[in-house]
């Protein structure tokens, strides 16, 4: 085991896909070359898709063509790289907060190799080939689901053509269909295996023995560091996000839909943002609580302790003959009330209204520019103005 006992963890890179990618040159330990995939990869899924359209235009023979959809252009020239560009953001910061579990001393000597254990089958569970194929599968099965649906919906749109009894896929169709979509879905579904992996390491460290301190300054007992890791999944949200709002955007201006009837649905995506964020941390409360109550009980009987030997020398009849000047007990007692203060005031959740934020901003950002569609860019300047003030 090395000097760390969480130093092997790794989100990223892993599974098959990024081994071919390793086997290709496309992904090398010393240049991950984060910039070059992300440009392949939406190359790949848009630009055929824009040559078709440059070469057999079909203005006016479709509800809506190629450069008129917005929720295309977003999911392959904005998702697709993003949600491969957040891979060096998530990789580093969740590791980084795997080693510190280690390296801050919250995990004692006896549980290292538990947490050791953990990392392994993390390892394990993001190397899975297996896993990878599962995904894919279910990726074309959901996205053969919903073409499937679209061929008949009676509205003719670019990657389309009408034949008897509903649509049929056009060459571009297929490409559409078969590759461009299945690329974000597969996307999408990997960082959901990542984030679920993810989310089981940190439940299994938290039923380590913890050294949680009441008193420590972060106001989470020493586990605050772990919003560094969590909070970068924010990124993966807001794609999540940037592809509903497309969606919606599409509807609204094509097929006249109201953006009021997409209220509920956007207020419903930011809480459940919110929910799935949020729910990591929910495994710490226990230890956070019984670290809180432990410091109360014995900062209380210390206190007491103290409290009543400063009364006993300073507030006893006569006075004694030491002076008070110079005397560093009242001081004692005032740092002494400040670290009782800090247990009780110990969060039994280790985010704060910072990670709220992170998670309520990346996923409600990308849906307002819908709000353009019902409100000029000022008077939504105005708002935005005076919601600071």
């Amino acid at each position: 085991m090395k000097e760390n006992g969480s130093a092997e963890f790794s989100l990223t890179p892993c599974g098959l896909v990024d081994t071919i990618q390793m086997r290709l040159g496309l992904i090398r330990d010393s240049s991950p070359r984060f910039k070059r995939r992300a440009l392949v990869a939406a190359a790949v899924a848009w630009l055929p898709l824009l040559v078709v359209a440059l070469v057999r235009p079909r203005d006016g023979e479709v509800a809506m063509t190629f450069f008129h959809d917005i929720a295309v252009h977003v999911r392959f020239l904005l998702v697709v790289p993003l949600l491969i560009m957040v891979e060096r953001g998530i990789g580093l910061r969740t590791k980084m907060v795997a080693n510190e579990f280690v390296a801050s001393g919250l995990v004692v000597e006896g549980d290292v190799s538990r947490l050791q254990s953990t990392v392994n089958t993390t390892r394990k569970l993001l190397n899975s080939a297996w896993v990878e194929v599962a995904i894919a599968a279910c990726t074309y099965l959901f996205v053969w689901m919903a073409m499937r649906s679209l061929t008949t919906d009676g509205t003719v749109v670019w990657f389309e053509r009408a034949v008897p009894g509903g649509q049929r896929l056009t060459p571009a169709g297929w490409w559409y269909v078969f590759v461009a979509s299945p690329l974000v879905g597969f996307l999408f579904l990997r960082w959901t295996w990542r984030y679920l992996v993810w989310s089981w390491f940190l439940r299994r460290v938290s039923r380590l023995d913890l050294r949680i301190a009441g008193s420590h300054p972060d106001r989470a007992g020493g586990l605050g560091f772990v919003n560094i890791g969590q909070t970068a999944f924010a990124s993966v949200m807001f794609a999540a996000s940037s592809v509903v709002a497309a969606t919606a955007a599409n509807r609204i201006l094509y097929e006249g839909v109201s953006l009021t009837t997409y209220g509920p649905l956007m207020i419903g995506f930011v809480v459940a943002s919110l929910v799935i964020g949020l729910a990591p941390f929910l495994a710490f409360i226990r230890p956070l609580l019984i670290a809180k109550w432990k410091g109360l009980v014995r900062y209380g009987r210390f206190s007491n302790r103290y409290v009543q030997s400063f009364e006993g020398k300073w507030l006893s009849q006569p006075a004694p003959d030491e002076s008070m000047l110079g005397s560093g007990d009242i001081q004692s007692l005032a740092d002494l009330g400040g670290s009782f203060e800090r247990v009780d005031g110990m969060r039994t959740v280790p985010f704060d209204r910072r990670t709220v934020m992170v998670f309520a901003v990346a996923a409600a950002a990308p849906v307002l520019p819908l709000l353009l569609t019902v409100m000029p860019f000022k008077e939504i300047v105005k708002l935005l103005v005076k919601a600071m003030l």
